[in-house]
């Protein structure tokens, strides 16, 4: 079977540039953002033009989110905003089940990514890296939203009164970590397993947030 495939390949060879690179959801898809944290109507496209100009293929991971808290609008998560009704027992108890939760989530997504990753790889392909977003709880590479700090934060806003500037002012003030986001580290994990370098790069969403011009580096 080996034999026939690279015959195919050699006979019916085209201009494929044979080099992808995996990025996060919402850099493709801002719908995914969570409330108030879209700048763009859809994609980021600075972008996607580098990465054309480039000649590189673009695979979209799922939004882990998503899957994960309740699907587009996060509903699970929207549970926290302004419910300091609700007694700090329960609160604490809710958001250890949720983390405990997001990390089973992410772990199986992860799996996923990476079996596609490995059928890029013996197929011929290169995987050039993998795209984060800098300050996403789930998404970050270099630095993450703390869930635990995030949901204090939310318990306590007035959601009568809350608008996105504060809300992301406030929030990336008060419960950015120095840490991987949730799927980042399932996700690198998963890779250490396969023995494969794969460098991990990271859109800077605070940046973004602040209007500025979008930037990848390495996380």
């Amino acid at each position: 079977m080996e034999d026939k495939i690279k015959l195919l390949q050699q006979k019916l060879a085209d201009v494929r540039g044979k080099k992808v690179i995996f990025v996060s959801h919402c850099l493709l898809n801002e719908n995914t953002r969570y409330l108030g944290g879209a700048t763009r109507k859809g994609p980021i496209n600075e972008i996607i033009d580098e990465l054309r100009k480039r000649g590189i293929g673009i695979v979209q991971m799922k939004c882990p989110e998503q899957k994960a808290w309740g699907g587009v609008l996060k509903k699970e998560m929207l549970r926290a905003y302004g419910a300091k009704e609700i007694p700090a027992f329960f609160r604490k108890l809710y958001i250890k089940n949720f983390i405990k939760k997001t990390k089973h989530i992410y772990q199986s997504m992860a799996k996923e990514i990476i079996e596609e990753i490995s059928d890029y790889i013996k197929s011929g392909f290169e995987v050039v890296g993998i795209i984060g977003v800098k300050g996403s709880p789930s998404c970050g590479v270099s630095a993450s939203l703390d869930l635990k700090r995030s949901a204090d934060y939310l318990v306590n806003i007035d959601i009568k009164t809350i608008n996105k500037e504060t809300l992301n002012n406030d929030l990336y003030k008060t419960c950015l970590s120095n840490s991987r986001g949730l799927f980042i580290e399932a996700l690198k994990k998963e890779i250490g397993k396969l023995n494969i370098d794969i460098p991990f790069l990271e859109h800077d969403l605070i940046s973004e947030l602040k209007g500025e011009n979008t930037k990848i580096f390495r996380g």
